[in-house]
């Protein structure tokens, strides 16, 4: 088999919406993984919300979370590897906030804080299967480094924040939009396509033989570095301009094409 391991995303790659997986998925990845193949999962979620479809899969291999600040062990809460956001870049972020329209979600040692509930915030926890904790207290915060900042807001708000925020570091810094109203702000050495390398180390599996699929912007790096990269039908433009493949099918329907192709050589 030329391809021994498969990556894939999650949100709008191994779903389209609800957090359910298909059965059919289920299925293939089973078979590819009795055929000797290996399939893991690449997200810009937190571990603790890709749980359910590590045991549902059966996933055995390091899981690539939080858009590739963590590399994790998927049987536990340990990781591999992780990067935190420089604290100085992290109090900017927050600081530069007022004035804007945008819902930030702080993820400090596996747990999300937000400053308010928030009907954006809401959705959010609705769709990752998390509980974001309130805090009053940002600058006692921030004192432990930050995995990541998400947030969410209008696309062009969150351009003209990134602008402000740009201007005002003066300095490189990682970002990537995750989704059409979600702007992320990483570690400087994060992401898929970094932890791709990192987990290709670990498993002793070349990036050559490794597969991998997905959907937005942050899954760029990832399809970039692997073997073979596939874009899922509904995938952004971007990402669809950068990959080695586009399936026919949307979603689910499109990983799936992408399993069978591979263990049909």
């Amino acid at each position: 088999m030329k391809y021994r391991m498969i990556v894939s995303d999650v949100d709008g790659t191994l779903f389209e919406s609800g957090n359910k997986l298909n059965d059919s998925t289920i299925e293939l990845v089973e078979m590819y993984q009795k055929s000797g193949g290996i399939f893991t999962l690449a997200t810009g979620r937190m571990k603790k919300a890709i749980d359910p479809f590590i045991e549902q899969l059966k996933i055995r291999a390091p899981v690539i979370v939080y858009n590739g600040a963590q590399l994790a062990n998927p049987h536990n809460q340990q990781l591999i590897q992780g990067f935190t956001v420089e604290r100085e870049l992290a109090q900017l972020v927050v600081k530069k906030l007022d004035g804007f329209r945008i819902d930030p979600i702080i993820h400090v040692n596996q747990q999300p804080f937000v400053l308010k509930i928030t009907d954006a915030i809401k959705e959010h926890t609705i769709k990752d299967g998390i509980q974001c904790q309130v805090t009053n207290e940002v600058e006692s915060l921030l004192l432990n480094a930050p995995t990541k900042f998400l947030l969410i807001g209008d696309p062009e708000e969150l351009l003209r924040y990134l602008k402000v925020l740009e201007e005002s570091w003066q300095q490189s810094f990682h970002y990537v939009f995750s989704d059409w109203n979600y702007l992320e702000i990483l570690p400087q050495n994060a992401s898929k396509g970094n932890a791709l390398k990192l987990l290709s180390q670990h498993m002793e599996i070349p990036t050559e033989q490794i597969a991998v699929v997905g959907d937005e912007r942050n899954d760029i790096t990832m399809v970039k570095e692997a073997g073979f990269g596939a874009a899922v039908a509904n995938a952004n433009e971007a990402l669809k301009s950068q990959a080695d493949y586009i399936t026919a099918g949307a979603y689910h329907y499109g990983l799936e094409e992408v399993i069978k192709k591979v263990m049909q050589g």
